[in-house]
């Protein structure tokens, strides 16, 4: 019984530290956007574009699997670069046959990477 209580504290520290560091890099990544050289109305505009690809073709199955890397509007640009990697270089995500992105959705998330400068 006490081993169990000790697991179960252990989680919940882990827990809890995962989701204050998540806390402080969104506050972070918040400071950075207005370091981009395109203008902010249209980096918005392409930024919400990404998001809404993001949202409806990956958090779909990130939200049951994966909860832990559900996308959001402040944590996208930390990500980016793996997103980068995930979607454009290796081509895994979205993983299966029922979610496909769009050419015009990989245009999107391309154009995206780079506001980032990843590619």
């Amino acid at each position: 019984m006490k081993k169990r209580s000790e697991k179960l504290l252990c989680w919940v520290a882990i827990i809890t530290a995962f989701h204050l560091l998540s806390a402080f890099d969104e506050v972070s990544v918040s400071n950075e956007t207005s370091r981009h050289s395109i203008p902010q109305d249209a980096n918005d505009s392409l930024k919400r574009a990404a998001f809404e690809v993001l949202d409806s073709k990956c958090n779909v199955c990130h939200r049951k699997q994966n909860p832990f890397k559900v996308f959001s509007i402040k944590n996208m640009e930390k990500r980016a670069p793996k997103i980068y990697t995930q979607v454009i270089v290796k081509r895994r995500m979205p993983k299966g046959t029922k979610i496909r992105l769009t050419n015009e959705e990989y245009v999107t998330l391309e154009k995206w990477f780079l506001t980032q400068n990843i590619n």
